[in-house]
């Protein structure tokens, strides 16, 4: 009883390991999580979303073959080894991004750095996001695809309206609901590919920290970091309801 009133409190215990409050230590690196995991959510989404529509407005073209391949193989790849790749080919043989960490050690003492931090999140938003943006484009595609075939679209072409306003005013944001409703699921499943990608290029977030927890057998750690990725699920499931109200205007909350 006594320590169901102290998770109510915000008290995980004392990781066995730093002799800290696990609290703390989340505290600590939850901000950089959230830096990649939301990074890689914009870019999961947008680019997924603009795949969709681009494979659905040339239907069985070159393009949406191509758009269709990518979206296999985008869902086949593992993150840990396109992670590597990645490493070997941009930090080690062309030298043009850094190899792992959030930012670059010469600048350690210099505040923050937006385009230092950004040139580090190259690498592992791509890696990350890469899951999100085969699944959502290929969803796209099929939700737009059997909305053109509704009723309302027919009348909308029927009364003359331009192809662009049937699209992009009428058959879209209708497109967009079951799409919107994935977002809670998409967090949850970009959470747990931040565990792989942050040890992969050494981020300083969560997902690194736990990994190091399990093999130190850090038992307070491991269970504080999956209460929190738990309830951070929960809440991008809630988004997701009141995303799905605000583009749905036939459902209210009550």
């Amino acid at each position: 009883y006594g320590e169901r009133k102290g998770l109510l409190r915000g008290d995980l215990g004392d990781s066995l390991k730093h002799r800290r409050p696990v609290s703390e230590l989340i505290v600590e690196k939850i901000p950089a999580t959230l830096l990649l995991t939301f990074s890689a959510l914009i870019v999961g989404y947008g680019m997924g979303i603009f795949l969709g529509v681009l494979s659905a407005v040339h239907h069985r073209s070159w393009i949406d073959q191509g758009v269709r391949v990518f979206t296999v193989i985008g869902n086949a790849m593992p993150q840990f080894w396109l992670g590597q790749l990645m490493i070997v080919l941009f930090s080690v043989t062309l030298d043009i991004l850094p190899m792992s960490g959030m930012r670059d050690l010469t600048a350690r003492g210099q505040g923050f750095n937006l385009f230092d931090t950004a040139k580090h999140m190259i690498m592992p938003v791509f890696v990350l996001s890469l899951g999100t943006v085969a699944f959502i484009s290929r969803f796209t595609r099929t939700e737009l695809l059997e909305v053109l075939e509704q009723d309302f679209v027919r009348t909308a072409r029927s009364k003359g309206l331009a192809k662009g306003q049937i699209w992009w005013l009428h058959a879209l944001p209708n497109a967009l609901i079951p799409v919107a409703t994935f977002l809670g699921p998409a967090l949850g499943t970009l959470l747990a590919g931040a565990v792989i990608v942050e040890k992969v290029f050494n981020w300083p977030g969560m997902g690194r920290m736990v990994v190091d927890a399990v093999f130190n057998r850090d038992y307070p750690l491991v269970m504080g970091t999956v209460v929190v990725a738990a309830l951070m699920y929960i809440i991008g499931l809630l988004i997701s309801d009141i995303l799905y109200t605000l583009l749905d205007p036939r459902i209210r909350l009550k």
